[in-house]
Parts: structure tokens; C-alpha cells; sequence
């Protein structure tokens, strides 16, 4: 799987200074963190899910959540359940014939609704659970977390030896996560759980949906999360704990529960000037403005390189190659790490080509 892949060859020259680097559902486990992207929510309910994922029917689909939480309606759960196991067990044979190479698959990841349902969803996927990537885990609270992963852990203990790491992605969204009194504690408690099982866990997701909801508020359109101070406020204090370079955890943003990108791509920009990599989103035309604003210019890839070639002490600081900043080596060095992580995922931006070049051009709508 690949970033950009829709891109003809001269159209990915014309972009790229240096393109986007492959990657699978066994790569190491940081590259797999910072390539989540732009994931789609899928209602697990959906009859064509499998034809979707495996042939490319979306197109610049990279990685997908097939949920079984909120999507489903609570008398559907069986149906989305059997659903599941139907079209997974439909990729795994197309795999089988030769049809499909599961290197080529999209990352998968199941969004379920309990420790419970997890638990009877590994038994019943059986050799299938090798083609996801990880399970998101909703509600994650200090009550339910160790449950979720010590599941996870036994999995992955028993597993072949060739089956891929299956990893687990936290959802932060309960109440005593946003509500003032109870969420420093909560959140200090809910560390512990992910420092215990560091090596499981892939990403930490933000559910601003959820706070949202506890306080009746919902962002409008053309404004983003940062915008309702509640939820900005909660989102300080995880960044706060979580985001702590020596955490060394990536955070993804919020979803994006709108059809229009106006406001989506706004907050992709706040999302990433706060650190966090990642976006949940509804709608496939979300997916290339999304990934396009995770690019690296080459102005930023100029300065990581330059900041981190030169982190040895011989020099504190050095005029940027664009002459329009002071690059400081060892207070820059860890914002440097960022950039050239995310170089290798989604590329190198040409110096005279922006975001907006990948997801339209005045001879191809791409949106």
C-alpha cells in the first residue's frame, strides 16, 4: 500500500521532490502509527465493504474503520457482526486464489463495541484477524482498558509467528475524560494502562463527538473542534499527557462528521500544528484533502535534515536554507524527528508545489 497511487508517474514526478514510501500491515510498528491518515468509517452493515477495500472502489483509500459501535444501531448488532465475519472471510479467499495480494490491501481496522464482542470476534475471524491492522477501542476507560488488552496481548502471544501484529487504538471519549473534576486523574490512570502495554498500542483517538455530546454542543461546518472551548480544553490536557515527546505516543484528531471539506481541512491544519497525526473521517472525498495536507513541503524537509545533521554541538543555531527563520539544532531536533517520519509516509513536496496540488488541478478535479 502506498500514499498518492492514483497519481499517473508524471503527475507524481511533476508533485514529488522524494514520493511517498510503501508499507503493510506488518511494517514496524511506527511507520504503521503515522500512516493511518485519513481513515474512513465504514457501518460494518455495508453489503459492498469488501469489494470497496479490496479493489480500490474508493479511490486513495489507505485505511478504513468498519464499525460496529456507533454506525450500527443496537438491533443490528448481529447482522453487522455476520456481515463482518461474511466479507472478511470473502477478502481472505480472494487473497487465497491469487485475485488479490494482501500487501496491496488497505490497512483494517475494526471498530467494536465491548471487551465481550472483541473477545467473540477474535474466535470468530479466526486466521482472518492476520488481515487487520488493529482494533479501536471505544469508550476506553480505566474500568474497561486492561480488559481490551489483555485480549489483545493474548492474541498476539498465541498468534502464528507469521500473523502481523494486531494493535489496539483507545478511543478517549467517556465523561470523566472531559468533565473538569475528574479528568486529570482519569487521565493519569488511563496512562498507566497504555505505558503497560506500550508495544500494543498503535494510536490514541480522540472521540469529540462523544464530549460534544455531554455538554449538547456540535461544531458548525466551517468551524473547527478548537472552536468549542470545552473540548479544545480536553484536548490540551490529553496532548498534555499523551503528546509528551518521551511518551513517544501518536494522537489523531477528531473526526470530521461533515460532508463539506471547508472546515475539515482548517482543522487538519490545527490538528497538525498541535502534534497530532490522523484523521477519522465519513465521506471518501475527505480522504485527498486529508492525505495532502500530511505531505511535507520540501521548506520543512529542508530544515528537519539541515536541524538534524547538525544536533553534534558544533553549532546552537544556523539561518534556515529559505532565509526566513533561525533553525535551532537540539530545541528543533524532536520537531525535525516528526517531519522526516512523515516524509517517508506521504512524501516530499516539490519547492514550487503546495497541498492543494495533489486534490485539485484546473485539469483534474480530484475532490
Amino acid at each position: 500500500m502506498r500514499y498518492f497511487n492514483y497519481l499517473t508517474a508524471d503527475e507524481e514526478k511533476a508533485l514529488f521532490y522524494l514520493p511517498p514510501n510503501s508499507f503493510h500491515n506488518h511494517s514496524h510498528k511506527d511507520i504503521l502509527a503515522h500512516s493511518i491518515g485519513a481513515a474512513l468509517y465504514m457501518p460494518a452493515t455495508r453489503l459492498t465493504f469488501a469489494e470497496d477495500i479490496a479493489f480500490g472502489k474508493i479511490e486513495g483509500l489507505v485505511s478504513v474503520v468498519l464499525d460496529l459501535e456507533d454506525a450500527v444501531g443496537d438491533n443490528e448488532v448481529h447482522a453487522a457482526e455476520e456481515s463482518l465475519i461474511g466479507q472478511m472471510n470473502r477478502i481472505a479467499h480472494w487473497i487465497d486464489v491469487g485475485i488479490l495480494n494482501a500487501d496491496n490491501l488497505p490497512l483494517i481496522f475494526l471498530r467494536v463495541r465491548s471487551v465481550n464482542q472483541f473477545n467473540y470476534l477474535l474466535e470468530r475471524l479466526e486466521d482472518n484477524v492476520a488481515l487487520l491492522t488493529g482494533i479501536m477501542f471505544p469508550k476506553f476507560t480505566v474500568e474497561n482498558g486492561e480488559d481490551y488488552f489483555r485480549i489483545l496481548e493474548n492474541y498476539n502471544d498465541e498468534k502464528s509467528e507469521t500473523a502481523p501484529t494486531l494493535y489496539g487504538l483507545p478511543i478517549l471519549e467517556s465523561a470523566s475524560i472531559i468533565y473538569k473534576e475528574s479528568r486529570t486523574s482519569t487521565l493519569l490512570a488511563i496512562n498507566e494502562i497504555i505505558t503497560k502495554f506500550k508495544d500494543l498500542v498503535l494510536n490514541i483517538r480522540i472521540g469529540a463527538t462523544d464530549f460534544s455530546s455531554l455538554f449538547g454542543l456540535r461544531r458548525s461546518p466551517d468551524r473547527t473542534i478548537y472552536d468549542i472551548v470545552p473540548i479544545r480544553d480536553c484536548v490540551a490536557d490529553i496532548l498534555n499527557i499523551f503528546g509528551r515527546m518521551e511518551a513517544s505516543n501518536v494522537i489523531s484528531g477528531p473526526v470530521w462528521e461533515y460532508f463539506p471539506t471547508k472546515g475539515l481541512i482548517n482543522e487538519v491544519k490545527m490538528d497538525k500544528e498541535n502534534g497530532m497525526i490522523g484523521k477519522t473521517i465519513i465521506h471518501p472525498t475527505h480522504i485527498k484533502p486529508v492525505q495532502s495536507l500530511y505531505t511535507v513541503t520540501h521548506e520543512e524537509y529542508t530544515d528537519a535534515t539541515s536541524i538534524l545533521s547538525n544536533n553534534h554541538g558544533d553549532l546552537g543555531v544556523m539561518k534556515s536554507a529559505y532565509g526566513n527563520k533561525m533553525n535551532e539544532f537540539k530545541p528543533h531536533s524532536n520537531w525535525a524527528k516528526r517531519i522526516l517520519m512523515r516524509s517517508q509516509i506521504y512524501g516530499v513536496l516539490h519547492e514550487q508545489q503546495t497541498f492543494d496540488g495533489l486534490f485539485f488541478k484546473p485539469d483534474r478535479a480530484y475532490v
